[in-house]
């Protein structure tokens, strides 16, 4: 059953460590599908060809002037209706449809709450939003720290989380952030570049990891970023992360990114795993003297 599929009454125990794979029943791990490798063409609509390895499976997904379009729905005619059909590819998800029945989690988007006059000047809400880029701003669902996920009614949950307080600091914060990454944020064509992908770590890491210190504010000291399969353009991708340790101003955070089927076209399965990473943050000793980022 997959993790995208399954109902919360069904869902497993916590493992240890985020780094571990999702255990769905006994004796069964969380399945990957066969990387699916692709043509890429920036001005000719072209159909994705399999690769000559057996492992590679066909698509009916069709790259138009670097939009994914899906036979199955409308091609969007704006910028507008794009993000709305986004929008509702994320809202069809089970696992969406899980975490907003759950009250231990808290849905935002960070982005939509940026004071619109640095929003510009922001590198993911700004730089690198919009059109074939990040397509919608980045949902995110995070748990309430001072009460860890329930094994029994989380949606999925993989992070070992600490609950020791430190101050007014809290650890344990358990997130998940999900967005959609479009065709002109590749490296090699028809690969999303990998420093995006670093990116969107340390933006989701930094919100988890916000609620574990007293000025809701720290800075990346250090990222590592393993690199699992190669990211595919078009595609939604699920981020979690989840706060591991907190000791004083610094906060130890680690995640995975799974790159999803295209659910949009009928492809089934529990997505690919393309890549993990740990961080540590740490508190600024002038945080009271930042510019806030968001209101309220």
């Amino acid at each position: 059953m997959s993790w995208l599929t399954r109902t919360t009454s069904s869902l497993p125990k916590r493992p240890l460590s985020i780094l571990r794979p999702i255990t769905l029943t006994t004796g069964q791990t969380l399945l990957q599908l066969r990387h699916q490798q692709r043509t890429y063409n920036q001005t000719t609509p072209r159909l994705v060809h399999p690769s000559s390895s057996p492992s590679a499976q066909q698509s009916t997904t069709v790259l138009h002037e670097d939009h994914l379009t899906n036979p199955n729905f409308p091609s969007p005619a704006s910028i507008e209706n794009e993000q709305a059909y986004i929008d509702t590819l994320i809202s069809s998800l089970p696992l969406v449809q899980s975490l907003r029945q759950n009250p231990t989690y808290k849905e935002s988007r960070p982005h939509h709450s940026m004071d619109p006059s640095l929003r510009s000047m922001h590198f993911v809400a700004g730089s690198l939003a919009g059109k074939n880029k990040v397509t919608v701003a980045p949902l995110m669902w995070m748990s309430n720290p001072s009460s860890p996920p329930s094994t029994s009614s989380t949606a999925s949950p993989s992070a070992k989380t600490n609950t020791n307080t430190n101050g007014e600091g809290r650890a344990g914060s358990h997130l998940y952030s999900i967005f959609h990454i479009g065709g002109h944020l590749c490296g090699h064509p028809g690969y999303v570049h990998g420093g995006l992908l670093s990116v969107m770590f340390d933006e989701a890491f930094a919100r988890c990891v916000s609620t574990s210190f007293s000025s809701g504010l720290g800075m990346t000291a250090n990222l590592n970023v393993d690199f699992r399969k190669p990211a595919l353009p078009g595609r939604l991708y699920v981020l979690e992360a989840g706060t591991m340790k907190v000791e004083g101003r610094k906060a130890w955070v680690e995640g995975r990114l799974v790159c999803l089927p295209d659910v949009g076209n009928g492809e089934e399965g529990d997505g690919v795993m393309v890549a993990e990473a740990r961080a540590l943050f740490v508190e600024p000793k002038f945080a009271e003297s930042m510019i806030p980022l968001y209101k309220g």
